[in-house]
């Protein structure tokens, strides 16, 4: 480690603790939805920093007035605090709360505890004179149960991570990738169990503990630095100490696109490590590193570029020392955001004071240049340069000391860093943490359905796990192809699904497909008039059973059966009339009558006598039953019978 002025250290920590103050926060509609930086409950730890006393400090804001504690309770310590909108509260924690190299290999009841009435952002700040870091706290609502570190290797100081347990009985279960200080060899399994508030500290006795892979019974948060590092190697000057709050592997993307430090020559060093086999990544579509699960690549890049991988991977990016290329700045690690977390919303602030230098890099989609506003006015799409065919642009913006806010229609990424004499800091300026990883069902519905012009139809899409869990702030893609061509995208709700409701004034046929990854799901759409044309009615049938042909003759009786039943269908119902018409009379004097008879099923007979011939007319009349006139017709059936004696 080389010495810094005194002087200059005290006043990067004044400044980091003016500096760390992003409020994190999606556009109003995705807000309450998407899972961010922002939460009521948060467990940090702070890594060993290099040798002596630290000053420990959070720094908490928040979008709205509230009020919270911070507790460390196995110091029994405990804070009220009050934040308001756009003003960094500082909280001062006791030095006791730092772990140790965890040589002993047992957790430390040393984990802190942040609790808040309403949504804030926190973030901690490891001081020890020439040797500082600052780490973006993430709440307990977005910690998973599997991480892979990422810090940096050992090179004279302890590569290091540490686990924070946030429930009893937590079993955390970890395979380090480098031989620990506590006696366990690289590549060994080893559980410990945690009670909620403590800390397992692990550091290298000699190594990388990059890609050691950690899961747990229930979720943690985890830290991974180093205590004092020299980037890219040893030969450099000055080391400095690293921390990250690291995400869990379900939050892990695939593409990031990246733009080079300002001011700073000859490129950037970059760390990826997987979290599956064979996972491939490439830069600026070139492959570079084939890399197994815990597998890390380093290299610097030199200019903007694109970083794609196949599988899930974890980046950052970071400043090398001064003696790197001759330029005043220090060591930082920056995590890395994909696309898919960008927010379209920040509010961030640098040093007052300590750092002549302060810029933010922005990365957008190319639809979004010309839309992004710093402190409400448009940053030119001047300043903005294609990041190769990738579809988005990046830009270094210089920013005076001091608030910004940041906003655009269009998500978009930024990271907020600054450099002065053997001096630097730099950090993302926010992210969303969704679960984009363990998606593993997409569903469209209705898979069909018929919507009248001029009203709205609705089609959810429902994001699930493997473990048919709904998925919260999910980027789902939607095409409508055919009479209402249109594409665009949101978020899925705490329930997992996002809705998509329009209207439309044309008549057609609209396929609409919702795309997330690899999954897709597909419904349709069926536009038909307001006012429906008349469909064709049909006529109500006439159904008649052993219908007598004519001429027919009386029974010994005088009767004679002529029809055994007539009905329609269920639709309609039926009038039978029966007319008796005498041709010719007998002789005279005879009694003389035709009678008929119809029962309800339909049955028609005749009785009669006096005559020696007649005529027996029949008229069937079938009509629809109530509300069925729009189907059924009438209809009508005649038939005549000659009947002698």
């Amino acid at each position: 480690m080389f010495a810094k002025p005194r002087w200059l250290a005290g006043l990067a920590a004044t400044a980091l603790a003016v500096s760390l103050s992003p409020l994190l926060a999606a556009s109003p509609a995705t807000a309450a939805e998407r899972p961010d930086s922002l939460g009521k409950d948060f467990w940090l730890t702070f890594p060993r920093n290099h040798f002596g006393t630290p000053e420990l400090q959070l720094f908490i804001s928040g979008p709205t007035a509230t009020s919270g504690t911070v507790a460390v309770p196995g110091l029994s310590f405990s804070q009220n605090f009050t934040v308001n909108p756009g003003v960094v509260t500082t909280v001062a924690v006791p030095d006791g709360a730092q772990l140790s190299a965890g040589d002993s290999g047992d957790p430390e009841q040393r984990a802190i505890q942040v609790t808040a009435n309403d949504e804030v952002s926190v973030y901690g700040l490891n001081r020890i004179q020439f040797s500082t870091d600052a780490f973006m706290g993430l709440p307990v609502d977005v910690l998973a149960k599997e991480y892979v570190v990422l810090s940096y290797p050992a090179l004279g100081q302890a590569s290091e991570f540490a686990v924070a347990a946030t429930e009893d009985g937590t079993e955390v279960t970890y395979v380090p990738a480098a031989d620990t200080t506590a006696g366990v060899t690289a590549g060994t399994s080893t559980t410990k169990m945690l009670s909620r508030g403590e800390a397992l500290p692990v550091s290298s006795s000699t190594g990388d503990l990059s890609g050691t892979v950690i899961t747990s019974t229930k979720p943690v948060a985890v830290f991974g630095g180093q205590s004092c590092a020299n980037v890219p190697d040893a030969t450099i000057r000055y080391c400095d100490h690293l921390v990250e709050q690291l995400p869990g592997t379900p939050t892990w993307g695939k593409s990031f696109q990246t733009v080079p430090l300002k001011t700073r020559l000859n490129g950037d060093t970059f760390r990826m490590v997987a979290s599956e086999n064979a996972t491939t990544v490439a830069v600026n579509g070139v492959a570079v590193a084939t890399l197994n699960r815990g597998q890390v690549h380093q290299q610097i890049i030199d200019g903007q570029a694109t970083i794609t991988s196949d599988k899930p991977i974890l980046a950052a990016q970071y400043s090398n020392g001064t003696t790197y290329d001759g330029v005043e700045a220090d060591p930082f690690m920056m995590l890395l955001i994909p696309s898919e977390q960008f927010l379209n919303q920040y509010t961030f602030a640098t040093p007052e004071t300590g750092f002549a230098r302060n810029f933010v890099n922005v990365v957008t989609a190319d639809a979004g240049v010309g839309q992004v506003q710093l402190d409400g006015a448009v940053v030119p799409a001047g300043q903005f340069s294609a990041i190769g065919s990738t579809g988005f642009s990046g830009a270094q913006v210089d920013l005076t000391a001091g608030s910004h806010t940041m906003s655009s229609s269009q998500p978009f990424g930024i990271y907020v860093y600054g450099f002065d004499d053997d001096d630097s800091y730099g950090y993302p300026g926010g992210a969303a943490f969704a679960s984009i990883n363990a998606v593993a069902a997409l569903t469209l519905t209705p898979p069909a359905q018929t919507v009248k012009v001029n009203t709205q139809a609705c089609l959810d899409t429902t994001v699930l796990d493997k473990e048919n869990k709904p998925l919260a702030g999910i980027d789902v893609k939607l095409k409508v192809e055919g009479v209402n061509p249109t594409t665009t995208s949101g978020f899925t709700n705490a329930s997992g699904v996002l809705q998509h409701c329009y209207t439309s004034s044309k008549l057609g046929k609209d396929t609409v497909t919702a795309t997330y990854g690899t999954l897709s799901a597909a419904a349709t759409v069926t536009w038909v008039s307001a006012t429906p044309p008349p469909t064709k009615r049909k006529k109500l049938p006439i159904n008649k059973k052993k219908v007598k042909k004519s001429p027919v003759s009386l029974g010994q009786n005088g009767k004679v059966r002529l029809v055994k039943s007539i009905k329609t269908n269920k639709h309609g119902k039926t009038s039978i009339r029966v007319f008796c018409i005498p041709t010719k009379a007998s002789a005279a004097g005879e009694v003389r009558f035709c009678d008929t008879n119809v029962t309800k099923k339909g049955k028609i007979t005749v009785r009669s006598t006096g005559y020696d011939s007649l005529r027996v007319r029949v008229v069937v009349k079938a009509k629809p039953k109530k509300g069925q006139a729009d189907t059924w017709r009438r209809n009508t059936w005649r038939k005549s019978w000659k009947v002698r004696p």
